[in-house]
């Protein structure tokens, strides 16, 4: 097959019920026009890249990239991308919640201005809206409430900036790529915020649809991992959403040790056995965190989770030494606690995500 017009890139995990349905509605809305699509599929365990392969064997506009060992949707967004062989590439879910008729409008765009960098699908325009059960009143309003702050946050102008319905000439992406966040779910705001005014936009209202099929993605650790992207983005991109996360579970771990060193010296009135106690409930803690928010896509199960406990107690023991360590050299020219103790903080962090990263969840 030639060069397509539009690529379209489909991110799916545990969607084999709405691949044909997919297909077909985009048949449908693209007749005419030269198109392929590039699903990426997160090895999903309901079959869903069995499915899609039984589609590949009849069609040379279908393809699919399946990726082992690694999760995330902006990272499958962004293989998908490359993967595409058109100068545009759409990109929209395979819940069927996103109106693919708006294709045909998003390419009359970019065919009347040749300098349209992306044209974005919003919710929040004049003539978009989201269908009265497509989300819960409450979720409809957290979302609002959300895209409102990470408009203000990172300083962007689109109605939409949490939209999984775009479409973008490949080249202007491409040469963000190289800052974008692998992990997490919003790959947009994260491309709009690097980008910042070097863009043109352009956006077309669409009404999102009730799901046909599957489970909902949104979750707890989606939150958790948007709020990282924000801070992400905030910092310059200097710091990775994982390192972030990791962070965040280490402060939590600060509150599981206060709470069991409490109930230990309510029971033992032994301080040194309490604090101790406490550390190794906090590390625990910080090592189940992790192996479920962090290194989600790469999490142990097993032998292997009962391994890497104890090589995240050895790991992190030697980066509560190296704490301590560097702390006092630095005490010992600067004579200020505060400091010394935050730049310690800082170096045993870094040690504990780098090395558990390798040698942990070899990452």
């Amino acid at each position: 097959m030639k060069n397509p017009t539009v690529s379209i890139v489909i991110p799916t995990y545990n969607e084999k019920e709405n691949i044909s349905r997919i297909i077909e509605m985009l048949r449908k809305s693209l007749r005419g026009v030269e198109h392929e699509i590039v699903f990426v599929d997160d090895n999903s365990p309901d079959g869903t890249s069995c499915e899609i392969k039984n589609f590949i064997k009849n069609s040379s506009k279908i393809h699919l990239i399946h990726r082992v060992g690694r999760r995330g949707l902006s990272g499958a967004i962004i293989e998908g991308i490359f993967a595409a062989r058109s100068d545009l590439v759409a990109v929209m879910d395979c819940d069927l919640q996103h109106d693919e008729t708006k294709l045909r409008d998003m390419l009359d765009l970019f065919y009347k201005d040749a300098s349209l960098d992306i044209v974005i699908g919003s919710r929040f325009t004049a003539d978009g809206e989201i269908s009265i059960n497509a989300f819960s009143k409450i979720r409809k309003l957290g979302s609002k409430v959300t895209t409102f702050l990470i408009k203000k946050l990172l300083r962007i102008k689109s109605t939409d900036p949490l939209s999984g319905f775009f479409m973008v000439k490949r080249e202007s992406f491409l040469k963000k790529s190289d800052k974008l966040q692998t992990q997490g779910f919003k790959v947009l705001a994260d491309f709009l915020a690097t980008s910042g005014t070097s863009i043109e936009i352009k956006e077309v209202g669409y009404s999102f649809k009730n799901r046909v099929a599957g489970e909902s993605k949104m979750s707890f650790l989606t939150a958790l991992e948007l709020i990282g992207l924000v801070l992400s983005q905030i910092l310059n991109g200097r710091v990775s959403i994982k390192f972030i996360l990791f962070c965040m579970v280490g402060l939590s771990g600060i509150f599981v040790q206060l709470l069991i060193t409490g109930l230990a010296m309510l029971l033992t009135n032994q301080f040194p056995t309490s604090q101790t106690v406490g550390i190794i409930a906090a590390m625990t803690s910080n090592y189940f965190l992790n192996n479920i928010i962090t290194f989600k896509e790469r999490k142990l199960k097993s032998l292997d989770l009962i391994r890497g406990l104890f090589s995240f107690y050895l790991i992190c023991s030697l980066g509560a030494f190296t704490n301590i360590a560097i702390a006092t050299y630095v005490f010992y020219f600067s004579y200020n606690w505060l400091i010394s103790s935050f730049i310690g903080a800082c170096i045993g962090a870094v040690w504990n995500f780098t090395l558990t990263s390798i040698f942990t969840w070899k990452s």
